[in-house]
């Protein structure tokens, strides 16, 4: 009973407030999925970052965002050769970065796969041609 009284009250002034009330809702389901989704994550981050078997910011060119990661596969012996996976991890030009991919250069590594995943400079850095250079650089 006190729950449905709570929840037709937190409706009641939503609408009062309007925009502001909206915007704290959207702000709690966001904050729900980060929480929800936080304990998944952290196992496979941990695992990025003590990893010896991903070499991390491998300079490429002299910008600083000129890095990239490379996902070395488990278990090859030496002069054995793997498929590449090259892996440009985008955000509509404007955001992006290498150790986004890190969940997908796991799975490949385990799978056998030399997977490479450079960080690239975004707008307004530079123009989609920067872009396609850096791609071209790494």
């Amino acid at each position: 009973r006190t729950l449905s009284i709570l929840a037709q009250l937190l409706v009641k002034v939503q609408w009062w407030v309007g925009l502001p009330g909206k915007w704290l809702s959207q702000f709690t389901r966001l904050l729900a999925f980060a929480i929800i989704l936080t304990p998944m994550f952290l196992p496979r981050m941990w695992a990025y970052i003590r990893s010896g078997d991903i070499l991390k910011n491998v300079v490429y060119g002299p910008s600083i965002r000129h890095q990239l990661d490379i996902y070395r596969p488990l278990g090859l012996q030496d002069g054995q050769k793997a498929p590449v996976v090259i892996f440009f991890c985008g955000g509509a030009w404007i955001i992006g970065y290498k150790a986004w991919a890190f969940i997908m250069g796991q799975l490949f590594q385990k799978q056998g796969v030399l997977f490479v995943a450079p960080d690239y400079r975004n707008f307004p850095q530079v123009t989609v041609g920067g872009m396609v250079s850096d791609a071209a650089t790494a």
